[in-house]
């Protein structure tokens, strides 16, 4: 995933004078003479711990106070509450055989149980894919299957999809836990209630944890193809969540007494900059969470307007809805301190109408990374001597080092400032690698050890980055990853479709959305709207074929067969 920036030009006279006089005077870069880009942040070490240690490390400061809650139910855990559940799934699992080497997936929409279910699953020592809860059976199958999952967390109500993926994978029998989402559900016949998972205390074997075991396997298009599992691990997460928590980039304040961060959960926690930016990283915080399990404008509103958030992590197309219906007044929200907008760049004039709104009272700043850095490698900074600037991405984070390459050169040489080239990243936040892909890591590894993002881009005098286009063939919609690769093949499996090839166009409230070039067989009795329909069964809303569909006499291709994308763009 790509967390693009761009934050306010006059961000600094926001803050207090106190907080002011903390900027620091250095500059905010370090390079060597190879032109390889550093945080003059200086490097943290990082602890080799399990995800769950780190997470738990401060739990007694905080263990009495409420760690999430949900807008809509009103339901709620304290710390104390999740703390003890996840012991217990934890034990529950390693009963039931499962431990280190197995994966379990998640297939849940945003809800408080989802961080017992994460925890807890960590804490036997299981591998977790988080897989979209709003994904066709189809799709949830394909991913199950991928990461050879032994059991699977869901709700009640999506069950029935769910249950439909599981049986249709072959010669494997995977169990199925449900979550009621209100007290009046009932749990389907068959599967395992959530709630018997939590309430028996087990003793915990010791899994011998290694820092470069894998914990989390979330899926991605990388910088192209079809999605891939991105092998995680324990020294990645807690490094990005050390990195992050240094005061120069650190957002909330520390809970104590009755001080305690509202931060809501609206971005999916499948996906990294939900789980990993907002999730995991902010519970090791102490902070109150509020969950929306569906997002809507009454209950975004209502979370708005009666839990006072301080902290909101949310996307583009959010900060533009907040700007454009005047029911979420956005202006008289007194509580809320800052706001990071990423997974899709932000513009400038966006920025400035924010601002106004706001009369400059709230920190809008952006983030940069992928799901391969578990998310994050750039951020901007309020107390760094220019760490804020209109259009860019942040600077590095501490222990990161970046350059800037010639998208052909083989030996990657970095390039020096202002200069536009590939991204590229390495530190103790990149991934251990693809899951069972070779091809696909040769193809994102470079040299030693350095990470290919596929975007273009330039840093300044600085050390500020700034994203400008990218290589990668991802259509993002609405900050989700949609892979042409996915598309293309769903559609050359059908009967009638000989050739296909997708691409994204622009789209004004989704940033962008996947169109289709279709070559029909001769014997075709299909319809574009035969086409339509088909893939709408498939796959998951927001990969829709929205841009449309067009049939051509043939695609266009280079001589050895790629797609000439950009011949399709002209179109």
């Amino acid at each position: 995933m790509s967390l693009v920036g761009a934050v306010c030009r006059n961000v600094l006279r926001r803050r207090p004078l106190r907080r002011i006089r903390q900027l620091q005077e250095f500059s905010t870069m370090t390079t060597t003479k190879d032109f390889v880009v550093s945080s003059s942040v200086p490097d943290v070490h990082i602890p080799d711990v399990p995800v769950h240690e780190y997470v738990w490390s401060n739990f007694d400061r905080w263990h009495d106070k409420i760690a999430v809650e949900c807008v809509e139910t009103s339901k709620r855990y304290t710390y104390a509450d999740i703390h003890r559940m996840a012991h217990n799934l934890a034990g529950f699992l390693q009963k039931n055989g499962l431990g280190k080497g197995d994966t379990a997936a998640i297939v849940l929409p945003n809800v408080p149980e989802y961080f017992v279910a994460l925890l807890g699953i960590m804490q036997a020592g299981l591998t977790i894919t988080t897989i979209n809860p709003i994904y066709t059976s189809d799709e949830i199958k394909k991913q199950l299957m991928s990461a050879n999952a032994r059991m699977v967390f869901t709700m009640t109500d999506l069950f029935p999809t769910v249950n439909t993926a599981v049986n249709c994978i072959p010669n494997v029998k995977v169990p199925i836990v449900t979550i009621n989402y209100t007290q009046q559900q009932t749990n389907p016949a068959g599967t395992i209630k959530f709630e018997e998972t939590c309430s028996t205390r087990y003793d915990i074997k010791d899994p011998r944890w290694e820092p470069n075991d894998v914990v989390l396997l979330p899926y991605s298009s990388g910088t192209t193809g079809l999605p891939k599992g991105v092998q995680l691990t324990h020294k990645n997460l807690v490094a990005n969540y050390k990195l992050t928590s240094v005061p120069e980039f650190k957002l909330n304040v520390d809970t104590h007494g009755d001080v305690q961060d509202v931060v809501p959960i609206i971005l999916p926690m499948f996906h990294m900059y939900g789980l990993g930016v907002v999730g995991l990283s902010m519970f090791a915080q102490g902070v109150k969470f509020t969950t929306l399990a569906k997002f809507n404008t009454q209950l975004f509103s209502k979370l708005l307007h009666q839990y006072d958030p301080t902290l909101l992590y949310i996307v583009p197309p959010i900060i533009l809805m907040m700007l454009n219906n005047p029911e979420f007044e956005i202006e008289k929200n007194r509580s809320l301190r800052s706001v990071v907008s990423a997974a899709a760049p932000l513009g400038a004039a966006d920025i400035n109408r924010f601002q106004d709104r706001t009369s400059d009272r709230i920190h809008l700043l952006q983030i940069y990374g992928m799901t391969e850095c578990a998310p994050l490698s750039h951020h901007q900074s309020f107390l760094l001597k220019d760490g804020i600037k209109i259009g860019g991405s942040g600077i590095a984070l501490p222990n990161t080092h970046c350059k800037i390459v010639n998208v052909d050169d083989p030996d990657c040489i970095g390039l020096g400032p202002n200069t536009s080239g590939e991204l590229l990243i390495k530190g103790p936040q990149v991934m251990k690698g693809y899951y069972n892909n070779d091809k696909a890591n040769k193809d994102i590894f470079v040299g030693d050890g350095w990470l290919r993002t596929g975007d273009i881009a330039h840093y300044d005098e600085d050390g500020h980055f700034f994203i400008t286009d990218r290589l990668k063939e991802l259509i993002k919609v609405k900050g989700f990853q949609v892979a042409p690769a996915e598309l293309e093949e769903l559609l050359r499996d059908h009967p009638d479709v000989k050739d296909a090839a997708v691409i994204g166009v622009p789209d004004e409230r989704s940033g962008e959305v996947p169109k289709a070039f279709i070559v029909f067989r001769d014997t075709s009795k299909s319809s574009i709207e035969d086409l339509h329909k088909y893939v709408a069964e498939k796959v998951v809303k927001y990969k829709q074929l929205t841009g449309g569909i067009v049939v051509l006499d043939q695609i266009p291709k280079t001589a050895s067969g790629k797609i000439l994308r950009r011949e399709l763009k002209k179109m």
